[in-house]
């Protein structure tokens, strides 16, 4: 479920709140939300824009007001909007439109703004995309060799005569959204054109490191939210030996045909393959929404680059928010002359439209927390507007209970072991409702299994070990924590024994439940075996339940390095999550004089705590 409010920072605005009721009869209510202190990442981060329209548009006489209504040179206004890098398409026409000399009057205006330049090269006459990646009319039957070498020309001309104005770009685009290659027909892939591609794109790599080595080289897609086409085009280009610094993508709900939320969930787990494949980091190079949709074009934006930032991502770009006119999918209002509040995503900002206001939290239990016995619900409304009249809870799609006063709570007796999930739903005086985020929790004690053992886990027969200790046979269920850019079967193996096989799906951070039973106890292998070419999915960890009353399983103790004072530490996951304070004596390890020592950890303290490893936290108490 979307997040719809953060009370805190809800809190801080409840003063233009209260004036907006008063003064205005409409009965929507615009919420403000700072996801991230745009401050923070100003050198870490490419808050982009595409504005290779701007020598055109200044040529027709446009103008731009910023926020306050005052005319200035559009990209003071996009700086003060939180853009710090600019983006400019290169054709190889002598003169006018994204030619060599408008693209570097453009360069020096933008490091007189302090804005780092990316540089996009069609390498076509006009506009090179999925649909058309046209030979230059300079290039016509050219040789494969002869069209690498002119590649390779254009571009150290462009790059150098950039340079020579006394702007080093910090990125260079080698082909723009290169679906399918690049300089039809010789370097369409899809009509084998394949290793063609791989040599234009290494002559454009050539080229840029030539002129400055420091500037980075991007391969540049649409579609972002297709895996398989990244991974076609990239495994290709790999084959057939052309290097990239950074993979870029073109990001747009509109030609995905997706909704904001389903687009950033599918591009980020994209670029998370892409890193781990390919060993490469990710930028949105291009992305857009309608003026239209501000709103929903905001919350896209500010979501998209929230996640981005939290991954470590490079940037993102919007491609020609200045438009007015002529193209329906700029950031402007054309009306109003005016930025709409999409660009104040690059700020951090995020707005929710509302016509009440109430925040609804499941404080208890909190995500990934395990819960042994009894399982108690609790929540927490604030509404500012109207009163609560009740609070309906859920556990796993079940509704199992409703309370109408404060303490907002509900018992559920010993659920069964495994996974669960649980969220409330608030309903006020006016029976408006809202409903709080999905909590996924534990219930049961189990053992926590990490960094399993892998064999050739990209192929078939690839294999994850852990190694278990069962004190008694039974019943036990299985739960992995996962994630896989395609449907991956596995057959599971306890000792010599296949005991089942499942299919893990196409995820990001799931889960996969499986029930088995031990029949011999003792220590054993418990083996994930791939049954798919494509290999195992990434398996974060696996945890294990007993399911009819037995002591929990074993997993291989660990030796952690404690310093304390005294006789209390603090115990931490490998994640990093603070878990207790402790006494040593609760922990099942001796106090002893001096600072630091190896101990090994208990039995009773990995059973406690749910699982093995955990470590202690390197530092000194006060």
């Amino acid at each position: 479920m979307e997040h719809r409010f953060n009370w805190q920072s809800t809190r801080r605005h409840l003063s233009l709140l209260l004036m907006l009721w008063m003064t205005t009869s409409a009965s929507a209510i615009l919420v403000t939300d700072t996801l991230f202190n745009r401050a923070d990442y100003e050198e870490t981060f490419a808050f982009g824009a595409d504005v290779s329209f701007v020598p055109q548009m200044e040529g027709w006489g446009t103008k731009w007001l910023d926020k306050n209504g005052k005319q200035k040179d559009i990209l003071q206004i996009l700086k003060e909007q939180g853009i710090n890098a600019i983006r400019l398409r290169v054709w190889t026409v002598a003169s006018g439109a994204s030619s060599k000399g408008q693209v570097v009057n453009m360069c020096k205006r933008a490091k007189a703004k302090g804005m780092s330049v990316m540089i996009d090269f069609h390498y076509s006459d006009t506009w090179a995309d999925p649909g058309s990646q046209t030979i230059p009319s300079a290039w016509t039957d050219h040789s494969v060799e002869a069209l690498s070498k002119n590649i390779y020309d254009h571009t150290y001309d462009v790059l150098s005569a950039i340079k020579a104005a006394g702007v080093v770009p910090k990125w260079v685009q080698v082909g723009n959204e290169t679906k399918r290659g690049m300089l039809y027909p010789v370097g369409q892939t899809n009509k084998g054109g394949s290793v063609a591609f791989a040599k234009f794109v290494q002559s454009g790599y050539d080229a840029v490191k030539a002129v400055d080595s420091t500037m980075q080289v991007i391969v540049h897609l649409p579609d972002g939210h297709d895996n398989s086409l990244y991974r076609s085009i990239f495994d290709g280009l790999k084959k057939n030996g052309a290097k990239w610094d950074i993979i870029g993508l073109s990001a747009y709900p509109r030609w995905s045909h997706l909704d904001g939320p389903t687009m950033i969930t599918r591009v980020m787990s994209n670029i998370k393959d892409l890193k781990t494949r390919y060993k490469t980091p990710c930028m949105v190079v291009e992305t857009g929404h309608y003026p239209s949709e501000a709103l929903a074009g905001n919350q896209y934006l500010a979501g998209v680059m929230n996640q981005m930032i939290k991954n470590g991502d490079l940037g993102c770009f919007y491609w020609e928010p200045e438009s007015m006119g002529g193209y329906d999918m700029g950031a402007w209002d054309e009306s109003t002359r005016k930025p709409t509040i999409m660009m104040d995503a690059y700020l951090g900002v995020k707005y929710t439209e509302v016509s009440w206001l109430m925040n609804v939290k499941l404080k208890t239990p909190t995500n990934e927390q395990t819960v042994v016995g009894d399982l108690l619900l609790t929540a927490d409304v604030r509404h500012i507007r109207k009163r609560t009249k009740s609070v309906t809870f859920f556990l796993d799609r079940k509704q199992v209970g409703t309370s109408t006063e404060t303490p907002y709570e509900q018992t559920i007796e010993a659920p069964e072991p495994g996974i669960h999930q649980a969220w409330v739903k608030a309903e006020d005086t006016d029976k408006n409702t809202q409903f709080s985020d999905t909590v996924t929790f534990f219930t049961g004690e189990s053992v926590l299994l990490t960094t399993p053992v892998l064999t050739d886990e990209t192929q078939k027969g690839g294999r994850a070990c852990w190694k278990v200790n069962f004190k008694e046979g039974g019943k036990y269920r299985l739960l992995a924590k996962y994630s896989s850019p395609a449907m991956r079967g596995v057959e599971v193996y306890l000792g010599a024994d296949s005991i089942a096989r499942t299919y893990f799906y196409k995820r990001t951070d799931e889960y996969q439940k499986l029930d088995i039973e031990v029949k011999e106890v003792g220590e054993k292998e418990l083996v994930f075996v791939a049954t798919s070419s494509t290999g195992l999915p990434e398996v974060e960890w696996l945890r294990v339940f007993p399911l009819e009353g037995q002591a929990v399983a074993l997993g291989e103790q660990t030796e952690v390095e404690a310093i304390y004072d005294e006789e209390w530490v603090e115990v931490y996951s490998l994640s990093g999550m603070r878990l207790c304070r402790a006494q040593l004596s609760q922990l099942g390890v001796l106090p002893f004089a001096g600072a630091s020592k190896v101990v090994t950890l208990s039995s009773s303290l990995m059973n406690c705590l749910g699982g093995i490893p955990y470590i202690l936290r390197k530092q000194r108490l006060k």
